[in-house]
């Protein structure tokens, strides 16, 4: 599989299943990744059908993700984390952080931090992306996210000694500009790859989405490891980190 080289990014397009064995064990230093939720987003659910319930003629943005069931979130997640643990730095400090949702209806956070606990990982912590403002939900308006914390079983959680401990709540709106449905604020995942790794070392995110992990990973001087399944998302983060390698070359 050909990968896209732009820069320091490495983007493949397709199934992190299949692309991460091709990846050198212990290659990785970080790893932090936004997979499906297994809620099944957009697909007959109130998002998908938004604009006739509330009638207010706002149309909703919101798309169906692959792999969004349950069962096909916990199948992909699980293998996908199988191979974490294979690429993962052994001989020093290293870091996965896992996004997932923080309220039902199914405890999908419980499930990760159990699953980033076993398979050669060991669980370290979860944070709290708190968006500011609350969104949808049932009885419960959904104001929150997490990040589980974990590395590799027999290392150690890789730390950036010029980073101060950070508080585990980070209060960040959502992106202004959304270019995929459930987008992570860049400054977000800026802050914990500052935290969790040093210049010149690497971050893999094997569901990229529309490519915030790499513009993250570039603005800090790392370099960066891509992989996703969808075409239309695929062409927008190369379009995205093409910009931020040119924005940091402008800058040097």
């Amino acid at each position: 599989m050909n990968p896209v080289i732009i820069g320091n990014a490495t983007l493949y397009e397709g199934d992190c299943r299949e692309v991460m064995t091709s990846l050198g064990g212990g290659s990785i230093e970080m790893i932090w990744t936004d997979p499906p939720y297994g809620h099944s987003n957009a697909d007959g659910d109130f998002l998908s059908a938004r604009a006739d319930i509330m009638g207010d003629g706002r149309e909703t943005k919101a798309e169906p993700i692959a792999n969004d069931t349950p069962e096909e979130m916990r199948e992909v997640v699980d293998a996908m984390l199988e191979e974490a643990a294979r690429v993962l730095r052994p001989d020093r400090d290293c870091c996965c952080c896992c996004c997932c949702g923080g309220g039902g209806p199914r405890p999908t956070f419980a499930w990760l931090a159990e699953r980033l606990d076993d398979k050669g990982l060991s669980f370290f912590h979860s944070v709290i992306w708190d968006k500011a403002n609350p969104g949808v939900g049932w009885r419960y308006r959904r104001q929150h996210e997490m990040v589980m914390v974990a590395h590799r079983r027999g290392a150690k959680l890789s730390w950036n000694e010029d980073v101060s401990a950070i508080a585990n709540v980070i209060r960040l709106p959502k992106p202004k500009t959304m270019f995929h449905p459930n987008e992570k604020p860049v400054g977000l995942i800026e802050r914990m790859i500052g935290a969790h790794t040093l210049q010149g070392e690497t971050v893999l995110d094997p569901f990229m989405g529309s490519g915030s992990t790499g513009v993250a990973a570039l603005s800090l001087g790392r370099k960066f490891i891509g992989i996703e399944l969808d075409a239309k998302h695929f062409d927008t983060a190369c379009k995205r980190i093409e910009d931020a390698q040119r924005q940091g070359r402008l800058i040097a």
